[in-house]
């Protein structure tokens, strides 16, 4: 069984700037998603890699992948105008290479998420293995009005916030996006999307606070602070 990834790096980055794609804004002295590519690029337990990047942006990815130096990036693709429409044009790319077999694991993370620690990308592979599926995650305090209540009184509420990457067996993924491609259904990520068309659940593995999503130019700044203090 072998893994492969797919790498998000076409954001629309509207909240962030519109003028740079985040994925490519400077940290550590380096564009963004040669974090990411890097470490997938190290890791043992990954065999291939697949970048899926906006149209506009082929220069600049062309300088991450000579940065990076990498040997296990099989293809550049061209995502959609969603995460959801990219996650199924990265599927399909390595659907029709002929190179991942249906039992093949397939990871999806997210490019805006700079700072994936190497520890917990190689624990989710290995649950994935034993389990299925898995995914990332950790509980979070909502406060939100109790049901049937018109009072001011709050409770707290526990949830799961999901991050990536996620990762499901190749052939539960191809048939999940291309079912929700023929209801025209778009997910609000892999584990929504996987869940409602052949119910399979991700094992929820800790995630890590350092794996956090770039959305606004303020992020930038923790993440400088945390590849400082390392």
């Amino acid at each position: 069984m072998k893994t492969h990834a797919i790498l998000l790096a076409g954001g629309s980055s509207h909240r962030f700037t519109d003028e740079e794609n985040k994925v490519y804004f400077p940290i550590g002295r380096k564009p963004a998603l040669c974090w990411p590519l890097e470490t997938l690029e190290k890791s043992e337990d990954v065999d291939s890699i697949l970048l899926v990047i906006r149209e506009e942006d082929w220069e600049k990815t062309n300088r991450v992948i000579e940065l990076v130096d990498t040997e296990k990036l099989v293809g550049v693709t061209v995502g959609g105008k969603t995460r959801h429409d990219s996650e199924y044009e990265g599927l399909m790319y390595l659907k029709n290479s002929g190179n991942v077999s249906e039992d093949d694991l397939i990871l999806i993370h997210d490019g805006a998420r700079p700072l994936l620690p190497s520890y917990l990308l190689d624990e989710l592979i290995d649950v994935a293995r034993k389990n299925g599926a898995s995914a990332p995650g950790f509980n979070s305090k909502n406060i939100s009005l109790k049901k049937g209540s018109n009072s001011d009184h709050s409770e707290d509420e526990t949830i799961v916030e999901i991050q990536t990457p996620q990762i499901f067996p190749a052939d539960e993924l191809w048939k999940s996006y291309e079912l929700a491609k023929l209801d025209n259904w778009q997910a609000v990520d892999t584990t929504e999307c996987v869940s409602k068309y052949v119910g399979r659940e991700a094992v929820i593995v800790p995630g890590d606070p350092k794996n956090m999503k770039v959305t606004f130019i303020e992020d930038i700044f923790e993440l400088e602070k945390i590849i400082t203090q390392e």
